[in-house]
C-alpha cells in the first residue's frame, strides 16, 4: 500500500515538473502571436478606412468634374450654334454688299448718261439755256430742272455709297465677332481636354484604391482566420492543461497543498471609428458699376487672372468690378448666372450682368456690354446680342 502511494507521488511530480510548464509556455506563445495578429488586423482595418475615405473623396471630385465637363460641353454646343448663325449673317452681309455695290454702279452709270445727254443736246451751259429760252420763266424752269436733276443724282449716289459703306462696316464687325467666338471655342475645347485628362487620372487613382482595398480585405480575412485558429488552439491547450492538473490532484491523495490553476483568457478587440465633424462655414447702383467697368477698357484678358490692370477673365472682370463698388458676387460664370436676381431684357439697366453660355459681361446701356472678351481683344465694349443670351442677373 505504501508502495502504491509512493508511485503516485512520483507520477504527480513528473507531470508537474514536465507537462504543466510546457503547456503554459505554448499557450503564452500562441497568445503572443495572436496579439500580434490582432494588432496587424487593426492596422489593416484602419488602412482600409483611410483608403475608403480617400476613394470617397476622389469619387466626389470626379462627380463634380463630370458636372463641369457637362457644362463645358453645353457651352461648346451653344457656341457652335452661335458660330453657325454668325456665318449666315456674314453670308447675308456679303450678299447685301454685292447688291449695294451693284446699285451704286448702276446709279453712277445713269448719272453719266444724263450728263452725256445734256452735253450732246447742248443743254450743259447756262448761257445756252439763256439764249434758247423763250422767256424768263422758261429759263428759270430749265435751270431749276437741271439743278434738281443733278442734285437728285448726287443725293442718290451718296445714299448708295453710304449704304455700301454701312454693309462694309457690318462685315468687319461680324468677322471680329466670329473671331472672338472662335477663340472662346478654342478655350472651351482646351478646358474640355483638361477636364477629361484630370477625370481619367482620378479614375485611375480610384482603380488603384480598389486594388489596394481588395488586397487589404484579403489580408483581413487571412488574419481573422489565423486568430480564429489560435483561439481554438488556446482553448484546446487550456482543456488539456485542466485535465493534467485534475489528474495530478487525484494522484496526490496523500499530500496537502494548493494547486494553482492557470486560466487563459481570449481577448478580442473593438474598433471604434471616430469621425471629425466637418464644419463648413461660409458666409448693394447700377450706373456706377457700368462706369467703373468702362475705366478698364483696353486692359488685357488673362484666363484665371484677378487684376483689372494686369489682366483677368470674363467672370473675374464682373466679380472685380462689383467688388470695387462694394458688391459681392460669385467668381465663375455659371454661379453668376444663378446668383443675384433675375431681370428680363426689357427691364435691363446699366450695371446688370448679361450671362451667356460660358461667358459674362456688364450691361452699359444702348444694347451694349463691357466685358473681358478674349486674349486677343482684351477688355472691350460689344453689342450685347453678338451671341445667344442665357439670362440677365442683377446684384445691386
Amino acid at each position: 500500500m505504501r508502495g502504491k502511494k509512493l508511485c503516485s507521488l512520483v507520477l504527480a511530480a513528473v507531470i508537474l515538473a514536465t507537462g504543466v510548464p510546457a503547456s503554459a509556455t505554448s499557450i503564452k506563445s500562441i497568445q503572443n502571436e495572436k496579439a500580434k495578429n490582432e494588432s496587424e488586423l487593426k492596422n489593416i482595418q484602419s488602412k482600409i478606412s483611410g483608403i475608403e475615405s480617400q476613394k470617397s473623396a476622389l469619387s466626389s471630385e470626379v462627380s463634380s468634374l463630370n458636372d463641369d465637363l457637362t457644362d463645358t460641353l453645353l457651352n461648346i454646343q451653344v457656341l457652335e450654334s452661335d458660330l453657325a448663325d454668325k456665318e449666315v449673317e456674314i453670308e447675308q452681309a456679303q450678299k447685301d454688299y454685292e447688291a449695294a455695290k451693284a446699285t451704286e454702279e448702276q446709279q453712277y452709270d445713269s448719272m453719266k448718261k444724263r450728263i452725256q445727254y445734256l452735253y450732246e443736246t447742248g443743254q450743259e451751259s447756262y448761257v445756252e439755256m439763256l439764249l434758247t429760252s423763250e422767256s424768263v420763266a422758261d429759263l428759270v424752269n430749265k435751270v431749276d430742272y437741271a439743278e434738281e436733276l443733278q442734285a437728285y443724282d448726287r443725293r442718290l449716289l451718296d445714299e448708295y455709297k453710304a449704304a455700301k459703306q454701312a454693309v462694309i462696316d457690318l462685315q468687319a464687325q461680324l468677322e471680329e465677332e466670329k473671331q472672338e467666338l472662335l477663340e472662346m471655342e478654342e478655350q472651351l475645347k482646351e478646358e474640355k481636354a483638361n477636364l477629361e485628362s484630370v477625370i481619367a487620372q482620378k479614375r485611375s487613382q480610384i482603380a488603384d484604391f480598389d486594388s489596394q482595398l481588395s488586397a487589404a480585405k484579403a489580408k483581413v480575412s487571412e488574419y481573422q482566420k489565423k486568430i480564429k485558429e489560435q483561439n481554438a488552439q488556446i482553448k484546446q491547450l487550456q482543456k488539456e492543461e485542466a485535465k493534467r492538473k485534475a489528474a495530478a490532484a487525484q494522484s496526490s491523495t496523500s499530500s496537502s497543498g494548493s494547486s494553482t490553476a492557470s486560466s487563459g483568457s481570449t481577448s478580442g478587440y473593438s474598433s471604434k471609428s471616430s469621425g471629425k465633424t466637418a464644419t463648413v462655414s461660409g458666409g448693394g447702383g447700377g450706373s456706377s458699376i457700368a462706369s467703373t467697368g468702362l475705366r478698364y477698357v483696353g486692359n488685357p484678358y488673362v484666363y484665371g487672372g484677378n487684376s483689372l490692370t494686369n489682366g483677368t477673365d470674363c467672370s473675374g472682370f464682373v466679380h472685380l468690378i462689383h467688388s470695387a463698388c462694394g458688391i459681392s458676387t460669385p467668381r465663375d460664370s455659371n454661379s453668376l448666372a444663378g446668383g443675384g436676381r433675375a431681370v428680363s431684357e426689357s427691364e435691363m439697366l446699366p450695371g446688370d450682368v448679361v450671362c451667356y453660355y460660358g461667358h459674362v459681361g456688364i450691361y452699359i446701356g444702348n444694347g451694349q456690354i463691357v466685358h473681358a472678351s478674349t486674349p486677343s481683344s482684351g477688355i472691350k465694349v460689344s453689342n450685347m446680342y453678338y451671341r445667344s443670351i442665357r439670362c440677365v442677373r442683377r446684384y445691386w
